[in-house]
């Protein structure tokens, strides 16, 4: 079809409970291709990571949180704008 793979933009990661085999694995060769591992990554909004830990998932989504409210907190501050609005 034409396509091609695009050697740095295409990383991978192991996501398995038994990562004793593959701890010092950092590139996966396929044919004349090399690949990076990563450590995690974000998909779809969530981020994932080789250890299955949702920690990182939850402070992102706290960091996300806290940038929305005080990036608003001005306007419901202000007496400009009436309290329907700021319901």
């Amino acid at each position: 079809m034409g396509l091609r793979i695009n050697e740095e933009k295409t990383k991978y990661m192991i996501n398995t409970k038994n990562k004793v085999r593959f701890r010092n694995e950092k590139h996966l060769q396929i044919y004349n291709y090399e690949f990076q591992r990563a450590g995690e990554f974000k998909y779809l909004g969530s981020m994932i990571t080789e250890n299955r830990d949702n920690n990182t998932e939850i402070k992102a989504r706290i960091m996300a949180r806290n940038r929305s409210y005080y990036s608003v907190l001005h306007l419901l501050r202000s007496k400009a704008v009436s309290r329907t609005t700021k319901k």
